[in-house]
């Protein structure tokens, strides 16, 4: 018996890493230099606007080099994906640097950008009030649809997700807007990474602009953003050791049952034959 309860310990163990298995995996970009500094660099994943003092950001090979692979004229709309510090200045890393390119990926200064207001930024300008989700989604469960934005109280939604699978939607923080409001922040839903829900009016296309985007600004390093994830991703680390020790307990007390209520069915049985 005491072989069988092991053995139910070690199983309980395997399935582990179901629980702290990720939906939202980051594809690393084919790159050199990202490949020898992998170690340095951050992700980052961002927009940001072209702003070079000549009229256009170079992008190179890679950070310091001169071997240059294109131009982005000021105001073109580019995405980053990871940064880095180099030489004491910033690099941020395109996959997609255009045609001219030919499809290659390359490295801009991060100084000869401007930053989006985005999801990052509106944390970092609420800091302090947003907090851990441990409630309910009662108001999208009801209907199984929910409008996506960028942040709450932004110029205009994203997109409506319908037929929602609710197993798979889940909060990782809130924020509580002026009219009390509660927003939820979701990492990754259906292919769409970091993107806010109004919990309390999921449906409400209409939501007052209340935290318009300002114009592009120059790029800071990603400190509190940092900050916040690292704190967010202990409460939740917190939260799975518990729920994987309950789940554990509660297996082990089963198969316990099972394996005392076998062998009391066997002992039964031995004592009759011998009878």
């Amino acid at each position: 018996m005491r072989k069988c309860i092991i053995a139910l310990i070690a199983v309980c163990f395997l399935l582990m890493p179901i629980f702290t298995a990720y939906a939202d995996l980051l594809i690393e970009p084919e790159n050199d230099f990202y490949a020898q500094h992998r170690n340095q660099i951050i992700y980052l994943g961002r927009s940001f606007l072209a702003n070079g003092a000549n009229g256009f950001t170079t992008v190179k090979k890679e950070p310091g080099s001169k071997n240059e692979i294109a131009k982005l004229h000021n105001g073109e709309v580019t995405y980053v994906q990871y940064s880095c510090l180099f030489n004491g200045e910033f690099w941020g890393i395109l996959t997609h640097v255009g045609t001219s390119s030919n499809g290659k990926t390359g490295w801009v200064r991060l100084d000869e950008m401007l930053v989006l207001y985005d999801y990052v930024a509106f944390e970092e300008d609420h800091f302090n009030e947003i907090y851990y989700y441990n409630g309910d989604y009662n108001e999208i469960q009801e209907n199984r649809s929910a409008i996506a934005w960028p942040w709450p109280g932004a110029d205009a939604p994203l997109w409506t997700f319908e037929d929602l699978d609710m197993n798979s939607f889940r909060a990782s923080y809130a924020y509580k807007d002026n009219e009390g409001r509660e927003w939820g922040f979701v990492t990754y839903l259906f292919g769409s990474r970091n993107v806010w829900f109004c919990l309390s009016d999921p449906l409400n296309r209409d939501m007052p602009v209340f935290n318009p985007a300002p114009e592009p600004s120059v790029w800071e390093s990603e400190t509190v953003h940092i900050d916040i994830r690292q704190q967010i991703d202990t409460q939740e680390k917190e939260s799975l050791m518990l729920l994987i020790i309950i789940v554990l307990i509660v297996a082990l007390v089963i198969g316990t049952a099972v394996l005392i209520k076998v062998f009391l069915k066997k002992d039964k049985t031995a004592g009759s034959e011998r009878r």
